[in-house]
């Protein structure tokens, strides 16, 4: 008797995830990651591409500017202290640390 496939095995259907998907706006294959994760939707991915969803929501924001401003600026009250101490912290690390411009793997003199 012929051994049962690991599908048969395990009680269920081993498909590989697929690494396209259709745009549902565009209509396009695209490649899984053009997509943005949401957890929402049955594969993790959502139904738009990043493209077709970042201009929805261009064009949103345009329609919709004081709705978005006033949103933006309720969450900048909500959260000031930890969006402070965070920007402080990003700007503390991009500082440019004295010493000898580094170029290359290479030391290069102020000269």
């Amino acid at each position: 008797m012929a051994k049962a496939s690991p599908a048969r095995r395990s009680g269920g259907a081993t498909r590989p995830s697929p690494r396209v998907k259709r745009c549902t706006a565009c209509k396009r294959v695209k490649p899984l990651s053009a997509f943005w994760r949401r957890a929402a939707c049955p594969d993790g991915r959502d139904r738009w591409c990043g493209d077709c969803r970042g201009g929805y929501f261009r064009n949103w924001c345009a329609a919709h500017r004081d709705a978005y401003n006033t949103r933006q600026r309720a969450y900048y009250r909500r959260n000031r202290a930890r969006l402070r101490a965070y920007n402080r912290e990003y700007q503390r690390r991009r500082r440019v640390r004295p010493g000898p411009v580094r170029h290359h793997d290479r030391a290069v003199t102020g000269a």
